[in-house]
């Protein structure tokens, strides 16, 4: 038998097998009105969805130009306002397609009450099993109105250093250095180190051999410190003037010299490091101010890497 012909004759078979079973098919099908009614509506359903979507968007994009307008320091503001407006995006779109779901079986004429029903005294019975999520969600609201942290930002969480990619109620996803992404869920974050808020100071040591002049490579720190003070491209970096605090330590083999810097978090920091090094490195062999033989590589290496927070 060929498939046309096994198509003509399906609605017979299944009315036959219906018969034989005391079923109507045609009682138990809705009438092609009800059925255009009920498609009409859904159609509907769906749109009101879009609808009102878009306009609670319309209010969330409001209250993160507020947010920004509000903030007294325009980057940590846009953070913020981001941060806030993806976290509630998430939630209006969970909330209007709940909604029509839900609408939608009404429509089809399904009871949804009993579904209600059940899934409160579900949602009771897991509640006592999902208390860890609820703890997450509760931290993610407190994380939120606090705002500990923001999307961009440079964080670490025990140990680990990587960058907020997302935050939602329930997990915080970040990105570390090597392009790993972690899941950390908000109820599990015990200690939190912003590194990208306000300020970030930064020691640069540097290592000079026992039997060199000191005061010569202090004299020398002091002479670029003040070259790159004068500089506006790195003074509209720094928050402080470059200042060598003098000699750090003594050694057998070593004397370190130590220059702090305080920039603002993010790129200027080790970027103002990193120039730093670099200029000492070469003012320092001009000098002929020899490094210590020991740490001369990693003082070289150093100059190409990034500054170090303390």
């Amino acid at each position: 038998m060929t498939a046309p012909a096994i198509h003509a004759a399906l609605p017979a078979l299944l009315a036959a097998a219906a018969a034989r079973r005391g079923l109507d098919l045609r009682a138990m099908l809705p009438a092609p009105e009800k059925l255009a009614e009920m498609a009409w509506r859904l159609a509907l359903t769906v749109v009101v969805a879009f609808i009102l979507q878009r306009a609670l968007f319309l209010v969330v994009s409001r209250i993160e130009k507020v947010i920004r307008r509000a903030g007294a320091e325009a980057e940590p503001a846009r953070q913020r306002a981001r941060t806030v407006g993806l976290v509630l995006r998430n939630f209006v779109t969970t909330l209007v397609a709940v909604g029509a779901v839900v609408h939608g079986l009404e429509i089809l004429g399904w009871d949804v009450k009993p579904l209600l029903a059940g899934a409160g005294i579900l949602g009771v019975a897991l509640g006592f099993g999902a208390q860890t999520l609820v703890r997450d969600v509760i931290a993610g609201i407190f994380l939120l109105a606090e705002d500990q942290y923001s999307v961009g930002d440079l964080i670490e969480i025990g140990g680990k250093v990587a960058t907020v990619e997302a935050i939602t109620l329930r997990v915080t996803t970040l990105r570390d250095f090597n392009g790993h992404v972690h899941y950390v869920p908000n109820g599990e974050l015990k200690v939190v180190v912003n590194r990208s808020r306000g300020w970030q100071r930064v020691a640069v040591d540097v290592p000079v051999g026992s039997d060199q002049d000191l005061d010569r490579a202090l004299d020398v720190c002091r002479r670029v410190a003040a070259a790159m003070n004068a500089e506006a491209a790195w003074r509209g970096r720094l928050l402080d003037p470059i200042e060598v605090w003098g000699i750090e330590s003594l050694g057998p083999t070593e004397s370190t010299v130590r220059l702090v810097l305080r920039a603002r978090p993010g790129a200027d920091a080790p970027e103002t490091s990193r120039e730093l090094r670099s200029r000492l490195h070469r003012a320092l062999s001009e000098a002929g101010v020899r490094f210590s033989a020991s740490r001369e590589t990693h003082l070289a290496a150093a100059s190409a890497g990034g500054g170090t927070a303390t």
